[in-house]
């Protein structure tokens, strides 16, 4: 798993149950878990911190699913954990993109979340969730900058999970960067919609539906929707050998159209494919992954310059260290495209900016370096205080330009289903 920069991984866990369900359903914001969680040897069982990760690459497939049931956990331990409950989270961030090309200047990200809930299981495997997310961009005119619902059902067994509502999405969806953007947890914190995932020793099957925006017959405003899938193949595992290898893949497709508007618009669908190889050592220190990056347009008439791109991103990573409650770490990134563009995904990626196809460098190579420390404090009262620090500079190889991104987040969750 060697994520690279989710710089926007503005961990904003919207938790909506106690401090254990809310963990769950936060990683919906930012924090994507390693694939070998673990959970605090503390009165409660609150997983580590889920946002080990520079949010540009693809997670360890491993932690969508909510690892809470090992076989070294007790059967009292597990009841805890199915426990409802209301948890509070939040969350101050700071993101600066400073990339300095006329198609892409950057952006300045700046502001506050806050989101409470609660959750309720009414069996063992079905659960509910309600709550209220809110935002604040500094310098906005309005208050809240945003307010969004939180609300979903959830059925879960040991391998498998049904989620119908808010899914859980950004970082979640184990996708890489230049297909999708995790500075939406910013931009577009929730995603509401289907999600169905599903594991076993040979694989991690993940797919959703996305429904970002619904048609206004009068307005003639579109519907929009994005669907996706992902597939981890684990070819060699680590617990035996000492390199573990598995093959991560990626579908994701988005839809912009609708029948019988007053105004006929432009209908739009765009197709990003990624292939790729990870491999880990057995000690966790190093770990490496390069993906191959495939884009297309089948409109019938492209609302964008290129129709057709591909790319290549390869990421090494080197864990300084890497704990229950903590990581320290750099990611080495080289990235080249051609032609390439993807909806959702991130500007510093893309060989144009989406809806503004004047706006275009057709050929992208640059090589980064992230580095990233991350600490979670445990408070009293089942609270928890995480600090996450990001410097990334970046350099164009055609156009010799520096560029950087840094962002400090610093999150604040408190929960009381634990007795």
């Amino acid at each position: 798993m060697i994520l690279t920069h989710r710089n926007n991984f503005i961990v904003f866990i919207f938790l909506f149950g106690g401090l254990n369900s809310a963990a769950a359903q936060l990683d919906n914001f930012i924090f994507k878990r390693q694939s070998d969680l673990t959970y605090l040897k503390s009165q409660y069982d609150f997983r580590p911190i889920d946002t080990f990760v520079i949010d540009t690459v693809v997670a360890e497939y491993d932690s969508l699913y909510n690892q809470k049931i090992k076989n070294s956990k007790s059967q009292n331990q597990e009841i805890r954990i199915n426990r409802s409950g209301f948890s509070f989270g939040n969350m101050m961030y700071s993101k600066n993109n400073e990339y300095g090309e006329n198609n892409n200047p950057g952006q300045t990200f700046f502001g506050n979340q806050l989101w409470f809930g609660g959750k309720v299981y009414f069996t063992q495997n079905l659960s509910g969730s309600l709550g209220l997310f809110l935002q604040y961009d500094f310098g906005d005119n309005k208050f809240p900058s945003k307010t969004l619902p939180i609300f979903n059902i959830e059925y879960k067994t040991k391998n498998s999970q049904l989620i119908a509502g808010t899914i859980l999405g950004n970082s979640n969806h184990y996708l890489i960067e230049p297909v999708y953007n995790y500075e939406n947890v910013l931009t577009k914190p929730l995603e509401y919609g289907l999600q169905y995932y599903t594991k076993n020793k040979l694989f991690n099957y993940q797919t959703w539906v996305d429904w970002r925006q619904f048609a206004k017959i009068a307005t003639s405003q579109q519907e929009i929707i994005s669907f996706g899938q992902t597939l981890n193949i684990h070819l060699i595992d680590s617990s035996k050998y000492p390199l573990a290898i598995s093959l991560p893949s990626s579908l994701l497709v988005y839809h912009q159209g609708g029948e019988a508007l007053n105004i006929p618009q432009r209908i739009q669908t765009t197709m990003n494919a990624t292939f790729g190889i990870r491999l880990s050592d057995k000690s966790k220190h190093f770990k490496a992954e390069s993906f191959y990056l495939i884009s297309n347009d089948p409109s019938p008439t492209l609302s964008h310059a290129f129709k057709n791109g591909q790319g290549l991103m390869t990421n090494l990573t080197y864990f300084f260290s890497q704990k229950e409650l903590s990581q320290h770490r750099i990611v080495a990134t080289y990235y080249k495209a051609i032609e390439f563009y993807s909806p959702l995904g991130a500007p510093l990626f893309a060989s144009e900016l989406q809806g503004k196809p004047y706006l275009q460098a057709r050929n992208r190579e640059l090589v980064m370096l992230r580095y990233q420390y991350e600490n979670m404090f445990q408070l009293p009262n089942l609270s928890n205080l995480t600090l996450d620090i990001r410097i990334e500079p970046i350099y164009h190889l055609q156009d010799k330009l520096f560029a950087f991104s840094t962002g400090i987040y610093l999150k604040y969750t408190i929960g009381n289903n634990i007795n």
